[in-house]
């Protein structure tokens, strides 16, 4: 395992659903994707298509994500050039003679014009003349800064989480389904979907190796939390509230969505992916703070156990607690045999063999590969629709479940109204303040 740190409702008579069938009825959206990533043809034919047009690149975000997504696409795609980039934190500016170090001479930013710093910095790249835009700031601007994206017309890599509430999601998926309707590519940046040795297994269980599938059991578990948050006393004195939190922004609900979003969020993705990417309709769930981080409110912990139309189930564990073992990965049990996962190495078995394995790295650079192909070919490309938008969906539906200790449908979780934070004049002058730490059987749903 790699660096974790760094209105669908069915009758009981439809429960023979293939695995094969993907949703046709989701509380999400409804358009399908144009091509599958595996059949598009290689990078080098589709350059020559194109005319080895160079793609202006731009990043909105140059935190962990950000900085590797420019290197991800600038490797995936000769023909990049990184063209601007945004921050709300002008340190990170720093990073981009680290580029040009690595990327010899596919870094042009005017000497430093089009690099900006502030919260309206995003517009600023979006308006600068890219074709592409890397969209990897603190997740809880993704929504508008996808809005923005779109509506100028660009390409958009949107990375994960990119909703952090329900109504964030909404519009997620409302600029999604503009983004298809303008012919512009979206990719998201859950990357197991895009590792090559995943793919395949995936693919052999679509073809019906293992029979049709009956349950998945997957977690995700590392040590300790991504960018712990020091105790306060450590604070600059001249630092307001919220700056401190959005550099720390993984250890508040508000500002990444917790643990089950942040990180978690890769292997509840794949145990959606085992399950036909389907919207389950239930969920009951439980979690803690094992290890709290003083003046957060962000868990440790998530336990999880989904339901869907035709009685199968799925389930997800899930932590970020020093010193203990990792265990993450998947077991898919089918009708006909079993598909494992620890990450890294995959296999299926039958009748108690080994009848396939393969093995492979997280597809990074591969996401970015088939996403370029894509708009070089003038084919659209959307991941959101029908697919990662139910992800997202499935995790804040078992955070509110573990949140409240409450038994969460469908329907119920896509009536959320629960805003966690309005970004849209939020600034580090923005008073901000933490909820209070969920707390099962009195926190209440909203």
């Amino acid at each position: 395992m790699t660096n974790q740190n760094n209105n669908n409702e069915h009758s009981k008579g439809d429960s023979q659903i293939s695995r094969r069938s993907f949703v046709k009825n989701t509380t999400i959206g409804t358009a399908a994707l144009g091509l599958t990533p595996l059949a598009f043809p290689s990078l080098a034919s589709a350059q020559a298509t194109a005319g080895n047009k160079k793609l202006k690149v731009g990043v909105i975000g140059l935190g962990g994500r950000g900085g590797g997504a420019v290197r991800d696409i600038l490797t995936a795609d000769p023909d990049t050039i990184l063209w601007a980039a945004a921050d709300i934190f002008e340190d990170r500016m720093k990073k981009i003679k680290g580029f040009e170090k690595k990327f010899a001479g596919r870094v042009d930013t005017d000497n430093g014009k089009r690099q900006f710093v502030g919260f309206d910095a995003y517009q600023k790249v979006i308006d600068s003349g890219v074709d592409i835009v890397l969209l990897t700031s603190s997740p809880l601007f993704r929504p508008k800064h996808f809005a923005a994206a779109i509506a100028a017309g660009k390409h958009a890599f949107v990375e994960k989480p990119f909703a952090l509430d329900i109504p964030g999601l909404k519009s997620i998926v409302d600029t999604a389904k503009k983004a298809k309707s303008n012919n512009l590519s979206v990719l998201t940046g859950l990357v197991w979907r895009y590792s090559t040795h995943q793919m395949e297994m995936h693919k052999r269980i679509e073809d019906g190796e293992i029979g049709e599938i009956l349950s998945t059991s997957s977690s995700y578990c590392g040590g300790s939390r991504p960018n712990k948050m020091p105790d306060v006393k450590f604070k600059p004195p001249t630092m307001s509230n919220m700056e401190w939190s959005l550099r720390y922004w993984q250890n508040f609900v508000e500002l990444g969505g917790d643990g089950i979003l942040e990180y978690m969020i890769h292997g509840i993705d794949r145990m959606s992916w085992s399950m036909g990417d389907q919207m389950p309709v239930k969920c009951i769930a439980n979690g803690s703070n094992t290890v709290p981080v003083p003046n957060t409110n962000a868990w440790d912990s998530f336990n999880l156990r989904y339901e869907y139309a035709d009685g199968k189930t799925a389930d997800f564990f899930g932590r970020q607690i020093p010193g203990t073992y990792a265990a993450s990965g998947d077991i898919i049990t089918g009708s006909k045999g079993s598909a494992f996962s620890d990450g890294k190495n995959v296999s299926i078995v039958k009748d108690g063999k080994t009848t396939w394995q393969s093995s492979g790295t997280l597809g990074y650079v591969n996401e970015h590969k088939i996403f370029t192909e894509h708009i070089r070919k003038g084919k659209t490309y959307n991941d959101i629709i029908e697919k990662f938008a139910n992800t997202h969906a499935i995790c804040i539906m078992g955070r509110q479940a573990a949140y409240t200790g409450q038994l969460i449908t469908d329907k119920l979780i896509m009536s959320s109204e629960d805003l966690l934070i309005d970004t849209t004049k939020l600034d580090f002058k923005t008073p901000f303040t933490a909820r209070k730490p969920a707390l099962p059987g009195k926190t209440k749903f909203v």
